[in-house]
């Protein structure tokens, strides 16, 4: 059965890369549960091991594990998240930063999991599959990005997608500190904290060179302006650029305050550009 305006090709370019992921993840969750009747180990190798010689001999699953599942709920679980809250963000800004959180929070997470592994001296071997650290960098990327985009949950409680990530990360914390799916849980605090730094970033409130050498893999080069940053040999006249700063940030409050009131699409297209370029910063 064929979706409106969705093609069934986790490669087309007329899919938001929202929709692609989630393409990607259900074709491996059906590719992988066909492999696991025929050739169990081989699943198994596409899984994360935070045991640092696991990942010397499959340095692959540091990428490959995101898109593996435990079963269908934890796939449903992860794509709900990934599709509601990072529509959101894809809606607002595009589709450059998507590809950036999700992978990026992924690998995070697992070497976040890695390092602890060492540091304790754990030399227990687990196996890590799902999206959950990368879904979860998309989540509070998105609520960095728009602290006080609101949404209804259920349709009813109005609820800021920063009260959303702090309840989120706190559950987090709490599992790491548990015994039931401890990697898991560290995984997505891994994810978590690239999520936040790499908007950070983007809003140009702290500076990574990493972030912009992850974020080029994703962004055509073609017809983009290359971003301007502060440095020691340019002057600037601090009172114009704060000025400037605070009445940017006031226009777009109040745009966020028009979406929540009557939605996107009630925007003007001089507002979508504006919310676009605040993305892009």
């Amino acid at each position: 059965m064929a979706i409106p305006g969705v093609e069934i090709n986790p490669l087309s370019r007329s899919n938001t890369a929202v929709v692609n992921i989630v393409l990607w993840c259900v074709l491996a969750w059906v590719v992988t549960l066909i492999m696991g009747w025929i050739w169990p180990a081989a699943v198994q190798l596409l899984m994360f091991d935070p045991v640092p010689a696991q990942l010397v001999f499959k340095p692959w699953s540091l990428v490959s594990y995101i898109f593996l599942h435990s079963g269908f709920f934890h796939l449903l679980s992860n794509m709900l998240w990934l599709f509601f809250i990072g529509q959101i963000l894809e809606d607002m800004t595009g589709k450059r930063h998507i590809w950036p959180l999700f992978l990026g929070g992924g690998i995070a997470g697992a070497l976040l999991l890695m390092l602890i592994w060492i540091v304790s001296g754990n030399d227990r071997s687990v196996l890590l599959v799902g999206a959950s650290g990368g879904v979860t960098a998309v989540i509070i990327g998105t609520a960095v990005m728009f602290p006080r985009y609101t949404i209804y949950l259920f349709g009813v409680m109005a609820v800021e997608l920063r009260w959303i990530a702090l309840i989120r990360i706190a559950f987090d914390l709490l599992g790491a500190s548990g015994n039931f799916n401890q990697g898991g849980y560290i995984c997505h605090l891994g994810g978590a904290a690239f999520g936040a730094l790499y908007m950070l970033h983007t809003k140009g409130n702290i500076h990574i060179p990493l972030v912009d050498s992850i974020a080029k893999l994703f962004t055509r080069t073609k017809g983009l302006k290359k971003p301007v940053r502060r440095s020691a040999s340019v002057e600037i006249n601090r009172n114009t650029a704060n000025t400037r700063s605070a009445v940017t940030q006031a226009e777009i409050d109040r745009i966020l305050d028009k979406i929540n009131e009557s939605g996107y699409d009630s925007l003007t297209a001089q507002e979508k550009e504006k919310l676009f370029k605040a993305g892009d910063k």
